[in-house]
């Protein structure tokens, strides 16, 4: 009788334990707000007025394919004519016809300022909350300087406090958010370190990104099997809406590889290389100060290493015309760019620390000298985790070098990445085949735990989030990284080309047999 009251009493003492379970198990709340810093690229208005239809300015209501369609024959003439006479000066003005229209609204001034017909300032200080962590948006005009931006965020920053009766708040800068996050912490220092609790930097772009340095200096290089893996990569993940069966999509990527390998890709890449080299030095500087080099917030995204080279070639013989815009740009390369590891680095002594999510293993732009490295399409992955050293795109760490190493710990089990060399190596979360622009709830998640945990979560704390994860494009979902992927035969190679005609022909024939059961319809939606 005994035994069966223990066996009773036990038995209720695990249910109620039970009970209690998710409350242990189940993260712990965010103790601060979280302010959220998206990157480039959100409406613009005309005015700070709460934002409406009738004075927004980005999105632009141009036309834009319209306006390139109506552009695309005389470009062709011109380009044609310059071929045969060594001369595209009218091929450039057919171009920058072309483009500027689509810019009229939002280009700036030579000083880097909003002017009258071009919109006055964004949204920086309308708060909305973000469902997954509750977060409070600040939103500002993407054009400007982020170090003018930092004083709106300085503004901001109090507002939330005072709304929310909290001392302190966590922050997060996503791509061109980060430059935002690092004029602020580096400009305002004093007010940073009162007022924030941790620091998170989202795929940054703050220390620069080299393909947008490539492009403001001149130097492009189209590289013939970057221009394969890119295109392979945006026929079969970003061509849906044009193609929506997918063999022809794989057949496509197929015949782009199988051109690649004998040749004909390389040879149209020469022709256009060419074309390239003779134009660069009169085109980059006319068609970029048209648009996008007129915003000193693309300036702060352009990489350390080639800044000086890409400011002096854009502004050769026209730097008094364009003073106030030179003045704007070398304040956040030479008093925040050069400066922010140190500033992390001091923060993290006063109690707040900074968290780096990155992603890796896309393709990069096949633009620019160096676009074999792996990031996210956009930016390079020792730019994004401050500091990481990678493989080149389809190969891994020599063993030579992993060897080498004293701690291995930070080695990705792809064997593709060392974060041991990064600013933050305990503190930098590698997200695989995750695009630049996606940002899926399943990382919102990771997010949370960081803030949760005041910033200090380790990649070593949580074997949900170890430091490198990968991104399942179907079920939206991250896992943890746990082996290499299949070893890519070098561009080139007998095997390649091998896998390149059999590929070909076998999405061939995969074709063929839908036309015949009528799975595809030519002509028709």
């Amino acid at each position: 009788m005994r035994a069966k009251k223990l066996i009773s009493v036990v038995l209720s003492v695990c249910l109620v334990m039970c009970l209690f379970v998710p409350m242990f198990t189940a993260s712990a709340a965010i103790d601060y707000p979280i302010i959220y810093i998206r990157g480039f690229g959100g409406p613009i208005y005309s005015d700070n007025a709460h934002p409406s239809s009738e004075n927004q300015i980005y999105p632009t209501g141009a036309d834009v394919g319209a306006i390139f369609s109506e552009a695309l024959k005389p470009c062709l003439t011109e380009l044609a004519a310059g071929t045969v006479t060594g001369n595209y000066d009218k091929y450039i003005d057919e171009l920058y016809n072309a483009l500027a229209p689509i810019y009229t609204d939002l280009l700036l001034d030579k000083n880097g300022e909003a002017s009258d017909g071009s919109g006055c300032g964004g949204t920086g200080g309308w708060i909305n909350n973000y469902d997954y962590y509750n977060a409070y948006i600040f939103d500002y005009d993407w054009r400007l300087s982020p170090v003018q931006l930092a004083e709106e965020l300085k503004d901001f920053v109090d507002q939330i406090k005072t709304q929310t009766g909290k001392n302190k708040v966590n922050i997060v800068g996503r791509c061109l958010g980060s430059n935002i996050v690092a004029a602020y912490i580096v400009k305002h220092e004093d007010h940073a370190k009162e007022s924030l609790n941790s620091i998170l930097m989202y795929m940054p772009s703050a220390v620069g990104i080299n393909m947008l340095g490539a492009l403001f200096s001149g130097n492009i290089k189209i590289n013939s099997n970057q221009l394969d893996r890119f295109l392979d990569y945006c026929i079969k993940h970003k061509a849906e809406d044009l193609i929506e069966d997918p063999t022809t999509r794989d057949m496509l990527a197929s015949l782009v590889t199988f051109l690649n390998q004998v040749r004909v890709l390389g040879v149209g890449v020469d022709v256009l290389q060419y074309i390239i080299d003779r134009v660069k030095d009169d085109a980059v500087p006319r068609l970029a100060l048209a648009c996008y080099g007129s915003f000193p917030s693309y300036w702060a995204m352009v990489d350390s290493d080639t800044y000086e080279e890409a400011r002096d070639f854009m502004f050769k013989g026209i730097e008094d015309e364009y003073a106030g815009m030179i003045e704007k740009i070398d304040d956040y390369h030479y008093n925040v760019q050069t400066k922010l590891y140190d500033t992390i680095k001091d923060f993290e002594k006063c109690g707040i620390y900074t968290s780096v999510i990155a992603k890796y293993n896309l393709p990069m732009f096949p633009l620019y000298e160096e676009c074999e490295e792996t990031g996210d399409m956009f930016t390079g992955l020792t730019e994004l985790s401050f500091g990481a050293t990678s493989a080149k795109i389809e190969r891994t760490l020599p063993k030579s070098y992993i060897d080498s190493l004293a701690d291995k710990r930070f080695v990705s089990p792809d064997k593709k990445v060392d974060a041991s060399t990064c600013l933050i190596p305990e503190r930098t979360w590698f997200i695989k085949n995750l695009y630049h622009s996606l940002v899926p709830e399943c990382v919102d998640e990771l997010i949370y735990e960081i803030f949760a945990n005041n910033g200090k979560l380790t990649v070593f704390d949580n074997e949900k989030f170890p430091q490198y994860l990968n991104y399942d494009e179907e079920t939206m979902t991250i896992s943890p990284v746990t082996e290499p992927d299949e070893a890519q035969p070098a561009a080139g190679t007998l095997e390649k080309f091998i896998k390149s005609v059999f590929a070909l022909f076998t999405n061939f024939f995969r074709i063929l047999t839908k036309l015949m059961k009528g799975e595809i319809v030519i002509g028709k939606k």
